[in-house]
């Protein structure tokens, strides 16, 4: 039996921007594996409780590991990035950075706190600890036009902060150009729905991923699902806004693939849905609709 060769792309070779025009780093076929050296949000800056979030670079804020080169990606395809295992380095930081947050107005000054990763969970103090829940914040493909920061969120994917996108998920993306030219980032060791300070428990990590090129599945915006939950989402310039997309988007889905009428599906996302907010502060809000998949007997 020949063992599966896994390959790596070192936390050197990274992007600030979504851009088809970036250089691939590692070429793959369908179907490989491949561990993702991520460096965290902060681009390695905040280490001791003195590092304030202030003064940063913003071209070198949100690093992307990559971009990979996936063969036979083409425009109108669906990557499949299956996320497969998730390992953090031994500490993170949460940070409240100036003008940037939900209620940021309340909240002027810089502040850093540094946090162990121990035995399974974030140690916030000594009277709190969180037990972990690693997700990468940032997973995106190249758009077709455009350069654009890997802050953002969009339809290719990019600053997302969706907790959902945890260890056995696959997120689906639309894919604009060919290879694909995915990267991936921004590790959160946890994180609440919402993100209301503007940063989780930034870290490093090695993320480990399959990439699959579906020929079939078309999609316009990324979608996600694990054993028991579809979801799909949106972002927009309100919560309101990336919640009316992403329940569009779940009709669509509910209509295309369990051949309900549009009347079936928007009722049932009424009965069934949830609408859970991904994060507040990445420019634009981000919403997913999760729908529990034992809700279809067949």
């Amino acid at each position: 039996m020949v063992k599966e060769k896994i390959h790596r792309v070192s936390m050197k070779d990274v992007v600030f921007k979504a851009d088809k025009e970036n250089k691939p780093v590692l070429t793959i076929r369908s179907g490989e594996t491949v561990v993702f050296e991520c460096r965290d949000a902060f681009n390695q800056v905040i280490q001791k409780p003195e590092d304030l979030p202030i003064n940063f670079d913003m071209d070198k804020i949100n690093p992307a590991t990559g971009p990979v080169y996936i063969e036979g990606a083409e425009p109108g395809d669906t990557l499949e990035v299956h996320i497969l295992k998730i390992d953090l380095a031994e500490q993170g930081s949460c940070c409240i950075i100036p003008s940037f947050g939900f209620i940021h107005e309340d909240y002027p000054d810089p502040w850093t706190r540094i946090i162990p990763i121990k035995n399974g969970y974030a140690v916030f103090s000594d009277k709190v600890k969180i037990p972990i829940d690693p997700f990468p914040g940032t997973i995106i493909v190249a758009p077709l036009e455009g350069s654009h920061g890997t802050l953002i969120p969009n339809e290719y994917g990019g600053n997302m902060d969706s907790k959902a996108c945890r260890v056995g998920t696959i997120v689906y993306l639309p894919i604009f150009v060919k290879g694909a030219l995915f990267g991936v980032g921004d590790v959160h060791a946890v994180q609440g729905d919402g993100e209301v300070c503007g940063t989780a428990v930034e870290i490093d990590a090695n993320v480990t991923i399959k990439l699959v090129v579906n020929k079939k599945k078309k999609i316009n915006r990324p979608q996600y699902e694990t054993d028991e939950y579809f979801m799909t989402t949106a972002w927009g310039e309100t919560a309101d806004d990336a919640a009316k997309q992403a329940l569009r988007d779940m009709i669509d889905w509910l209509v295309a693939e369990k051949k309900l009428t549009r009347e079936e599906a928007y009722a049932l996302c009424s009965c069934a849905v949830d609408f859970r907010v991904s994060q507040f502060v990445d420019i634009t809000p981000g919403v997913r609709a999760v729908l529990p998949k034992n809700v279809f007997v067949d």
